[in-house]
């Protein structure tokens, strides 16, 4: 029981974590992001083929114009990140290539950490659970004991928390 409950714990923890990191996927990309591809670094040719063999392996396939070399530019952006990354001795950990490579920051936010682009229609407020006048409110509420809280469940890629992890 209370290996559960600090596992429960932890996994609460980690889900506050990720969601409220300021930058949870690795770069930003967009069209103005600087092209170091004049630096020392992997050839055009040696990440083309790690990317067709990226391709096969998560069994990835792109129907849009231009989308296969849109997608091959967020990859190689995502690479450069990791060779970097793995380069600098002052992390104590490594990253590498996962089925998410070929994904912006953007992207990944709104697949798995459940941020949505916002849109334009203004919702009426409602008060349906303001307090009504002359109605006393309890301090606090324990939604515990009111059968509220549910144990933590990995919900996927429903646009709400993951545990997904994370590294490309």
């Amino acid at each position: 029981m209370g290996l559960q409950r600090s596992t429960m714990a932890m996994l609460l923890l980690m889900m506050f974590t990720l969601s409220s990191a300021l930058d949870m996927s690795i770069i930003s990309y967009d069209e103005g992001h600087p092209d170091k591809s004049k630096s020392s670094w992997r050839t055009d040719d040696e990440v083309m083929v790690m990317y067709e063999e990226w391709l096969v392996k998560h069994g990835k396939a792109y129907n849009g114009l231009g989308e296969k070399e849109r997608r091959f530019k967020i990859f190689k952006d995502n690479l450069r990140f990791i060779d970097e990354h793995n380069a600098d001795e002052i992390h104590s950990f490594k990253v590498g290539l996962n089925r998410l490579a070929d994904l912006t920051n953007e992207e990944y936010r709104a697949m798995y950490l459940g941020t949505k682009k916002s849109s334009n229609k203004v919702s009426k407020k409602s008060n349906r659970y303001a307090p009504r006048v002359g109605e006393e409110l309890p301090a606090s509420i324990d939604w515990r004991e009111k059968g509220a809280v549910v144990p933590v469940k990995d919900q996927g890629s429903c646009g709400t928390c993951s545990l997904t992890p994370i590294g490309f």
